[in-house]
């Protein structure tokens, strides 16, 4: 008890004595404030006059631009066709050569690639569903 008493004490004078430095320090230097309040105002006018607002760009920039981003856009998305349909044709072709020639190591490697994307399947859900739980918590 005796100690919160002589914290309380001592903060107490800490706080008289800050006030009172404050009020003498506040009153030098309000002269000085006030030329720099009013040296800061006169540098944010000039920069006002000195910073024209900007015009936006016209109408025919921006149709421009948007037309060759959707040029760009539809020329990728026709080498993704494109890649998509050469590797799908290489996957069946082979698949169906393996078949032909024999039917044994092509059903063991239908069965693997099947089990093995059941697997990554079942991983992937329960990952998902850790994290889930796991952010919530």
């Amino acid at each position: 008890m005796k100690r919160i008493k002589g914290t309380q004490e001592r903060t107490a004078d800490l706080n008289e004595q800050d006030h009172t430095h404050g009020e003498g320090f506040h009153e030098e230097l309000s002269a000085e404030d006030q030329v720099l309040i009013a040296e800061l105002l006169h540098g944010f006018d000039q920069m006002e006059l000195a910073i024209r607002s900007p015009e936006p760009p016209p109408l025919h920039e921006l149709e421009k631009l948007v037309a060759a981003e959707q040029h760009r856009l539809r020329k990728r998305a026709g080498l993704e066709v494109v890649l998509f349909l050469m590797i799908a044709l290489a996957l069946i072709g082979s698949n169906i050569l393996l078949a032909s020639m024999n039917i044994v190591v092509f059903v063991a490697i239908q069965g693997l690639v099947f089990v093995g994307a059941i697997a990554f399947a079942v991983r992937f859900f329960y990952r998902s569903k850790k994290k889930v739980k796991s952010s919530h918590a």
